[in-house]
């Protein structure tokens, strides 16, 4: 990581200097619009202020992220004479020792094993879904936000609620069309549940309750059905412009959700009803 002293080696996006990733990933949609994407922060930053200019007015739901974005800027104390240096924050004095990268790497292996693999590759979906999952949990999935960091140049905004720009945090996770879809499961286990932010820990918390063996196989299933159900309405508005209504999304995901149970679980299931019930804590 960089310390800023006249900031003149330090690129503003692509370097990390303010937080644990460069600007340009925590703001990909701000970065795809702006014109100083290759600026040092000597070019940008003016005596009390950020210079900083975008190709176009923001939209409504890109405000917000804006404010986040200069939120973040202002932990910048601002420039010196000194020159800029990289420090290795691992080490109290911030400098690297070879000891120090050997603890990170040994501590980084030793929790390698907490990744929540189980959730992924032993559910009993379809692989393709499986597949799916894991690229959830990679964040890798071809959401807007992915696709800018990959160079599109686009104006993100969530396809289901039309409100905030399209993240994978957001789309599967904290969407109000999501949130539905995940409230109906939550009240039927009759638990108390809040939303975390990375679909990663999703998976490692959402089973953590759970006791019975059946019903564990079948909760296992939820996160992955709601994903998938979401995923698919998405490219349907995305790409053939279909309309859609909440009610219609909550029925493709149960039917999906007894399907599901049905066939992969080898289960003697007469209706919904049944799994539903079957979902509720004793």
């Amino acid at each position: 990581m960089f310390s800023i002293g006249n900031g003149r080696k330090v690129d503003l996006w692509n370097d990390k200097w303010i937080e644990q990733a460069p600007l340009k990933q925590l703001y990909p949609d701000l970065y795809s619009i702006n014109q100083q994407q290759n600026s040092t922060i000597e070019m940008v930053w003016g005596e009390q202020e950020w210079n900083l200019s975008f190709r176009r007015a923001l939209n409504d739901w890109e405000i917000d992220r804006l404010a986040s974005f200069f939120g973040t800027l202002e932990q910048f104390k601002g420039t010196s004479t000194d020159a800029d240096c990289l420090i290795w924050l691992r080490n109290k004095d911030n400098k690297f020792t070879v000891k120090a990268a050997y603890r990170v790497l040994t501590i980084s292996n030793n929790q390698s094993g907490t990744w929540p693999w189980k959730m992924v590759w032993r559910v009993k979906i379809p692989h393709k879904v499986a597949c799916f999952s894991w690229l959830l949990a990679r964040e890798v999935v071809l959401t807007q936000d992915t696709l800018m960091r990959r160079g599109f140049n686009l104006c993100s905004r969530c396809f289901l609620c039309g409100k905030e720009a399209e993240t994978i945090s957001h789309l599967f996770l904290h969407c109000s069309w999501t949130d539905q879809l995940w409230k109906i499961f939550i009240n039927l286990r009759g638990i108390s549940w809040t939303m975390p932010g990375r679909v990663s820990d999703v998976l490692k918390c959402w089973n953590s309750d759970t006791n019975p063996s059946n019903q564990k196989e079948r909760c296992k299933i939820v996160s992955a059905c709601i994903w998938w159900t979401v995923w698919g309405e998405r490219n349907n508005v995305s790409f053939e412009d279909k309309a859609i209504r909440i009610q219609k999304l909550k029925l493709k995901c149960l039917g999906l959700f007894f399907f599901w149970c049905k066939h992969s679980l080898m289960e003697e299931l007469e209706s919904v009803y049944d799994v539903l019930d079957s979902l509720q804590e004793d």
